[in-house]
């Protein structure tokens, strides 16, 4: 139990490795301040609502393409605005508050089918219907007055945001693609660090700290350029980013098959001399390519071209000198000129890299290489669909909608009885910790409550020793600005900075310099009643989902060596989109399997005893992969029949067994065993004419690469066994049951 609560302390004070949203922080200062001093000097009623206007519109601006950004914010206004209007109205009548706002807030939580556009959308909405609710007026002219002054505002922000504070429609496109060889400079960069004989456990450490990341920065750079080039005639600039994507991307791959080949070599082949220092240094120089690259895409100008020099001819170089005094064994000759063939293959996407961010602005020019694909837009379903998809109680965000709205209506008849001074700071805790998922739920009001009472106190002696409107106004412009800009880092903080702002705000509006208590009770009301729906609610444990996520995972695994084996049965090279499909939906579903384990750890009842399996599970998983993308980059296999009858032996057995230990850990059952899989090639059979010896006189190297696979499926399978063995979780006797659906 001290373990789960140092664990939860530091998520609690947890940094997100980002900088701070500086610009996103002063123009949510002055989305709410411009309107406010107006409102003021020109004594329109309604000041609070177009400050809220104001913070809320600002709030959903998350950047994207210049159509996606002005439709959110749009959208979000209209929402809020007939939220503040209705909830006004039903203010007005206390025993028909109660019902709407259930369905109101249920309603709008419901939104987040559409997406994660949406669901901000929806929550904004909620929350400002609460504290309509909690605002009433005198009349319906007073409601359309509430809804018309958050209108004010939000257009205030959404002119600020995209018209006084333009961008360029291809900015954010171009940023996130120049994001994405960022990234690929730090894997470059990493990979020749690690290869200069670290410890053993850096390349495993080097996969779980870089893959993921990669990929998610390539699926966003894939979504905002997707989004920027709907709806546009001009070609040449989208075509151009695309093409860098797909080079982003297939060097990704080409330096994840070059850290496969490169941790096979194992410890220094030569004691004479290392060739790998020739492939630290190439590795280098790729890492200072991407950067080069990483200018070029951001600052959009013509530029001179770089020339770089890296390689594979010094490593062929230095291997020829090696093998010349014969200090190489014959597989150890055949993995390095594997590694001189990658690296060569890298330089060659570099190449056709640089070329296109040379000539990024303006019309296609003639021997630009055209996209290999276009990039696929998203669906657009009817507006039912969707609905009809989550209406059962299986669906986590009708479940979520539902526990919100219920919570959220129970909040609200408590205040209806004891009448809390600012009895919508309870409303609104409750609705912005609650989360679909149990485990961010509990960190997100560890964080609101902790900020809330930290930024209390900070309040109660701001308000002591500073009262002077002019100063107390400049005062909270920074700290406005704060709060929005420390979100990405860390939303403690941001509680923090916003306690103090809206707090000394209330206290200005009202004269009142005693509110910070009454915020931070009420944030603990709001709490309390968001983790008691979080938990008795319709709540389904991680430990319920997260088999379902890694059977996806493990599944996807299958899907990729699939195509592989397609490729080999036919005596054809693998299609270059099949596999880049497989290899996206590969790295998605190990995304989503990482993401719930982590929701997993956050949870508070969440024991310790069965962590290494899964760990294990997700981490050999994408090793697994690895290896794919490696045996992926071979240009062929040997055409002989008794090699062709040994590999399809081989691969029927191991789609089979991927098969059986995805349905395993999907269903909490022991795999079956794993056939063996030497046998089946034959491998160590000294017979002239047997399969595998062929393998091994033919391609010495693809037999290393296929018995280095088997032996990451071993570990899956020995990872899915233990899980089996270990002690399951220990469930508290306040919660009989992880599912208390009806």
């Amino acid at each position: 139990m001290r373990r789960q609560l140092l664990d939860h302390a530091k998520a609690v004070a947890r940094f997100a490795p980002v900088k701070p949203a500086v610009k996103a922080g002063l123009r949510a200062a002055l989305a709410i301040f411009v309107p406010m001093v107006v409102g003021a000097a020109l004594k329109l009623p309604g000041e609070l609502w177009l400050a809220i206007g104001g913070f809320n519109t600002s709030f959903v601006d998350k950047g994207g393409s210049y159509h996606a950004r002005a439709r959110a914010m749009g959208g979000t206004a209209l929402a809020a605005a007939l939220s503040a209007a209705v909830g006004s109205l039903v203010g007005l009548y206390p025993s028909l508050s109660i019902p709407l706002t259930l369905v109101w807030v249920t309603a709008w939580s419901f939104a987040g089918v559409y997406g994660a556009a949406a669901n901000t959308t929806g929550n904004i909405a909620a929350t400002t219907f609460v504290i309509a609710v909690a605002l009433p007026g005198d009349g319906p002219m007073h409601a359309l007055v509430s809804g018309a002054m958050l209108l004010a505002g939000a257009s205030w922000a959404m002119v600020l945001s995209l018209v006084l504070w333009p961008i360029r429609p291809y900015r954010p496109a171009r940023k996130a693609v120049a994001a994405c060889f960022d990234a690929v400079a730090d894997y470059a960069e990493a990979l020749s660090r690690v290869s200069q004989g670290a410890r053993e456990d850096s390349w495993q450490l080097l996969i779980q700290e870089q893959h993921g990341r990669i990929r998610e920065t390539l699926e966003v750079a894939r979504t905002t350029l997707t989004a920027t080039r709907q709806g546009r005639v001009e070609r040449g600039r989208g075509e151009r980013l695309l093409v860098l994507l797909e080079a982003a991307d297939a060097m990704f791959m080409g330096l994840i098959a070059l850290a496969e080949d490169l941790e096979s070599l194992g410890p220094p082949v030569s004691a004479v001399g290392d060739p790998r220092a020739a492939v630290v240094v190439a590795l280098l120089d790729c890492a200072h390519t991407a950067r080069d690259l990483v200018r070029l895409t951001e600052q959009e100008g013509r530029s001179r071209r770089p020339q770089p020099e890296w390689d594979g001819r010094a490593l062929r170089d230095a291997l020829t000198d090696l093998d010349t005094r014969g200090l190489l064994t014959r597989l150890e000759r055949a993995r390095l000129r594997d590694v001189a063939r990658l690296l060569t293959e890298l330089r060659e996407r570099a190449d056709v890299a640089l070329d296109t961010a040379c000539r990024l602005p303006g019309p296609p020019v003639q021997g630009m290489p055209p996209p290999k694909r276009e990039l696929a837009e998203e669906p657009h379903p009817s507006l039912l669909e969707p609905l009809r998809a989550h209406l059962t109680l299986d669906s986590e965000v009708l479940r979520h909608a539902l526990r919100v709205g219920v919570t959220t209506t129970a909040a609200v008849w408590i205040s209806s009885i004891f009448r809390p001074n600012h009895s919508y700071w309870v409303t609104i805790t409750v609705l912005t910790i609650m989360q679909p998922y149990t485990g961010p739920t509990f960190l997100k009001a560890l964080q609101r409550v902790l900020g809330t009472v930290v930024g209390g106190i900070l309040a109660i002696g701001v308000s002591y020793w500073l009262q002077d409107p002019r100063m107390m106004m400049g005062l909270l412009f920074c700290t406005a600005a704060l709060c929005v800009s420390l979100i990405p880092l860390n939303y403690g903080l941001f509680t923090v900075f916003a306690t103090l702002t809206f707090v000394l705000l209330a206290e200005l509006g009202s004269g009142d310099w005693t509110l910070a208590p009454v915020r931070i009770v009420n944030t603990v009301i709001g709490g309390a009643l968001a983790l008691a729906g979080t938990f008795f609610l319709w709540q389904r444990s991680e430990e319920e989902r997260f088999p379902a996520q890694m059977a996806e995972a493990l599944r996807a695994d299958r899907e990729f060596f699939g195509v592989l084996a397609s490729a080999w049965r036919r005596g054809e090279s693998p299609q270059a989109q099949a596999l880049a499909e497989a290899r996206r939906k590969l790295g998605l579903a190990t995304i989503n399997a990482e993401t719930s384990f982590q929701r997993l750890l956050n949870e508070p009842r969440w024991s310790t005893e069965a962590l290494e399996p899964l760990m294990t599970l997700l981490a050999f998983t994408r090793r697994f992969a690895a290896v794919c993308t490696l045996l992926a980059s071979r240009k062929s296999v040997p055409s002989t029949p008794a090699v062709h009858e040994a590999l399809a032996r081989f691969c029927a057995a191991m789609d089979e067994a991927l098969e059986d230990l995805a349905d395993a850990v999907l269903h909490g059952r022991p795999p079956r065993a794993l056939p063996a899989f030497n046998a089946l090639l034959g491998w160590n059979v000294p017979t002239p004419d047997a399969p595998g010896l062929a393998l091994g006189q033919e391609a010495p190297l693809l037999q290393s690469q296929l018995e280095r696979l088997a032996r990451q499926l071993s570990v899956l399978h020995g990872a899915a066994t233990r899980r089996m063995e270990a002690p399951p979780s220990p469930v508290p006797a306040s919660q009989p049951s992880t599912n208390n659906a009806p």
